[in-house]
């Protein structure tokens, strides 16, 4: 699977966000890395920024899903046909993918806080 066939199947609506946060995050990161090699001071806040935007694409990747779920549970009810169980557990699978790239996108963004920081303590002493 394709990260764009991804994105079409996560549904757009709520990849489009976390990849907006993704960038997002990746412009700080970068930022960052260059006031550390130009050995410029670094606004914390920034650095905050990037564990928070971490934070929001794990939540928003969850809340996603749950809403997922909650369709997706509401069409099985609603079914007045037998369901295969293959077709439910495809159903499961994809319903999955926005809290994994969300959850992605936060370990990045905490592994990149954590070495911003740690760069940064060894450029100020």
């Amino acid at each position: 699977m394709s990260f764009f066939e991804m994105h079409t199947i996560g549904g757009i609506q709520f990849m489009l966000v976390l990849t907006l946060i993704l960038f997002a995050i990746i412009a700080l990161v970068l930022y960052a890395l260059l006031a550390v090699v130009r050995k410029k001071p670094i606004n914390p806040n920034w650095v905050e920024a990037i564990k928070q935007l971490g934070g929001l694409a794990a939540a928003w990747g969850t809340w996603s899903t749950l809403i997922g779920f909650f369709y997706a549970l509401g069409a099985l009810e609603s079914a007045k046909d037998n369901i295969p169980f293959n077709v439910i557990c495809g159903g499961l699978k994809v319903a999955l993918i926005t809290v994994l790239y969300g959850l992605l996108i936060f370990c990045f963004s905490l592994l990149s806080y954590l070495v911003i920081r740690l760069m940064n303590r060894s450029t100020n002493v």
